[in-house]
């Protein structure tokens, strides 16, 4: 089930990640199984379902409601013809809506552009990655050259090129490590990503061993990380974040 039963009221919640027509299927199904309305939240919106309510009418007025065109209260029952008035309303929103999210997308990239090149501009006079095994290095290197493996180890060398200009300027790995993980992060960098780097580090950079141990107890749950960090391994973030407490 996608839907999550919340508070007194008996309303739903949907998972993150759920589409808009597997919630609204569910949440039918559920109305006939109960015998009773079903209520449920999706993007800032709800909807009422019964058994017999029109899955596709709730789709658009759910949409609209999301949009902003209509009041966030949608269901059971919708207007199966939009009025023409209705209709200019929604083209309306949508058309402002659009313009909305172009205006932000342009400075989305203005920011990022702005934020890359300082990233850069401080890498220009930091040194080179400091390797305890140069060969292990470069066939990681040499087997991704593209795409995803790529992303990956471009990400790794320059967030440890980061790290080190912080040691070397006093400070502890330990307190530098979060902070810089983001900055160095230019590429939209997934946790399975970051899992990916932290690996390819711990075995090739010169302070591999303290970022394995900092990156156990930063993502551990319990107490997985003290034990990886007793017998040498290194924890999945991905598998840590997918999985319940």
């Amino acid at each position: 089930m996608h839907l999550i039963s919340q508070g007194k009221n008996g309303d739903y919640d949907v998972i993150v990640g759920t589409s808009i027509t597997v919630a609204i299927t569910e949440a039918i199904a559920l109305s006939a199984k109960k015998k009773q309305s079903i209520t449920f939240k999706f993007n800032g919106a709800t909807a009422t379902v019964n058994e017999d309510s029109n899955s596709k009418l709730i789709h658009r007025d759910l949409l609209r409601a999301i949009e902003g065109s209509i009041n966030k209260n949608v269901g059971p029952y919708p207007n199966p013809i939009l009025t023409d008035a209705e209709k200019a309303n929604d083209a309306r929103i949508e058309a402002r809506n659009k313009r909305e999210r172009q205006k932000k997308q342009v400075e989305y990239e203005k920011k990022d552009r702005i934020r890359r090149k300082q990233v850069q501009d401080k890498l220009k006079n930091t040194p080179a990655i400091e390797l305890t095994n140069k060969l292990v290095w470069e066939k990681f290197k040499d087997a991704n050259k593209v795409g995803y493996g790529n992303a990956v180890i471009t990400y790794a060398e320059r967030w440890a090129r980061l790290m080190q200009l912080e040691i070397t300027n006093g400070k502890k790995l330990e307190d530098v490590a979060e902070d810089t993980s983001y900055e160095a992060n230019i590429e939209g960098i997934t946790i399975a990503m970051y899992g990916y780097a932290v690996s390819i580090l711990v075995r090739c950079w010169k302070y591999g061993e303290r970022l394995r141990r900092w990156h156990n107890l930063q993502t551990q749950i319990g107490d997985e990380g003290e034990k990886a960090n007793k017998n040498g391994g290194v924890l999945n973030p991905a598998v840590l974040h997918v999985g319940s407490k």
